[in-house]
């Protein structure tokens, strides 16, 4: 992690490089509007917030952040590399949920769609798995990156060309936290 020092000299440097007006709007929202610059970081990505409190390393993950439900943890072994083409909840209610299942032995109300979608909506949560929406179907995938891939794809966008300003599209189209939806742009973007 940076010292306070290095990133002032950064912050400074950074600053130096926005056009005058720009420079002065960024001021003058530090000093008037300290919650709603806080508000546009943690909504594009930049800062990650947990109860509506920053967190002090935006570096730590979601998974190092929370700790993940049992069933979840659990349920993210029995679906690894099972979302490889993306799945509906009914789908993975078809792999995990059936009788002979031995995630259906230790979770019963594996069975069950709603128990199932709220699973995996909570492993989508933590960054572990991605989402997307194609009409009105929420497909499932192996990762955050795969989720905004597809999201692309139905958008007819090509994952080059997203910037951070596509974060809060993605966001709410995919309902992927901010955080995973801007590491998972610079990941396809740096592929």
């Amino acid at each position: 992690m940076r010292n306070r020092q290095q990133l002032h000299s950064e912050l400074i440097d950074a600053v130096e490089q926005l056009p005058e007006r720009d420079a002065e709007a960024l001021l003058a929202l530090v000093e008037d509007e300290p919650g709603l610059l806080r508000q546009a970081l943690a909504e594009y990505g930049y800062i990650e917030t947990s109860s509506g409190e920053a967190m002090d390393d935006g570096l730590v993950m979601n998974r190092d952040a929370q700790s993940i439900p049992e069933p979840q943890q659990e349920l993210i072994r029995h679906i690894e590399g099972k979302l490889d083409p993306p799945k509906t909840t009914d789908e993975v209610v078809d792999i995990v949920g059936s009788e002979d299942s031995a995630f259906r032995e230790q979770y019963n109300s594996a069975q069950y769609r709603s128990w199932l979608s709220e699973q995996l909506n909570g492993l989508v949560e933590q960054g572990e798995i991605g989402r997307y929406r194609d009409g009105r179907q929420v497909y499932y995938t192996e990762t955050p990156a795969l989720g905004v891939r597809h999201w692309c794809r139905l958008n007819e966008l090509f994952p080059d060309d997203l910037t951070v300003a596509d974060v809060v599209d993605i966001k709410d189209d995919t309902g992927m936290p901010s955080k995973q939806v801007k590491t998972a742009i610079d990941s396809l973007r740096h592929d």
